[in-house]
């Protein structure tokens, strides 16, 4: 299929810079947002206003949305005058909304009732990256239509990482990525918390922080850990659960909590309570599996 004609829904701080850059590659743009002073600018370069989901997507090839959450997605599928009153068969939905994984999977179902597709497309990077096309696509669905909307997606992001043909993979990776930076926040404003209660310079925790996240051993724990190689012990468990010990006391000492140390101990302590003594202190992954219900 030759994708010419693309619909294109929610003109928010990442879709219409998105939507500008896809009217830019020479598709045939048609776009509608809710408020409709957002379709201005984008009317005025060369693209098409519709009124409603149903209007953008009659006549697309492919359909992309960029909203908020899961009821925006159903709501802009479902409602009268919704996508799919207006998506003719064989046609494409892209979502690029971070939603829930089983909110994918429904529109997926949905689509294959309708007798059109959906492809799972979360997408990560900021306003600056929507900008310059230079965002980063999870992508999942059928391999084949995905590779059929490459030009669409080439037009406003840096690297497609085709992640499965199961649509809920590409949100629950999503949601991984962004538990990463979430969990990152927390650990550096804990950080942060202690160092100041302890005197040590900003400016230094910053310098130590960047080394130890370019060290070597971080990126050895990012592949070791899912491999599950926890002997030969780099630094042993129990080791690791006297500096714990240490981390929780000094906190202590200066008032400044620490959580991710608390849950920390309480791993190490059901990791020894194992046997994981010995174990590379990362073997703390074991409880989590264990606690996940995992063998």
């Amino acid at each position: 299929m030759s994708i010419e004609n693309i619909g294109f829904i929610g003109l928010g701080r990442i879709g219409a810079p998105i939507a500008q850059n896809i009217l830019k590659a020479g598709f045939s743009l048609t776009v509608y947002n809710r408020s409709q002073e957002k379709a201005t600018p984008l009317i005025e370069a060369g693209a098409k206003g519709a009124r409603s989901p149903k209007e953008a997507a009659m006549g697309a090839d492919v359909v992309l949305t960029s909203l908020m959450d899961d009821q925006s997605m159903f709501d802009c599928v479902l409602e009268t005058e919704g996508i799919l009153e207006g998506l003719k068969p064989g046609g494409i939905h892209i979502g690029m909304a971070t939603i829930s994984p089983s909110c994918a999977e429904k529109l997926a179902q949905l689509h294959k009732e309708h007798g059109s597709h959906y492809i799972a497309c979360p997408v990560v990077g900021r306003p600056p990256s929507a900008v310059t096309g230079t965002m980063t696509l999870y992508v999942a669905g059928d391999k084949e239509l995905v590779d059929q909307c490459q030009p669409v997606f080439d037009a406003f992001a840096e690297k497609v990482i085709w992640v499965s043909e199961d649509h809920k993979v590409a949100n629950s990776v999503k949601l991984a990525n962004n538990f990463v930076v979430v969990a990152l926040i927390e650990l550096f404003g804990e950080v942060y918390a202690f160092a100041e209660k302890s005197g040590i310079d900003f400016d230094l925790m910053q310098r130590l922080l960047r080394i130890i996240l370019d060290h070597p051993a971080i990126h050895g724990y990012v592949e070791n850990i899912p491999k599950r190689n926890f002997l030969p012990a780099g630094f042993d468990l129990a080791s690791g659960f006297k500096d714990v010990q240490l981390m929780l006391q000094a906190s202590t000492d200066v008032r400044a909590p620490i959580p991710f140390a608390s849950i920390a101990r309480e791993k190490f302590l059901a990791a020894m309570a194992h046997g994981m003594q010995e174990h590379d202190w990362s073997a703390i992954y074991e409880i989590s599996r264990m606690n996940a219900g995992l063998d």
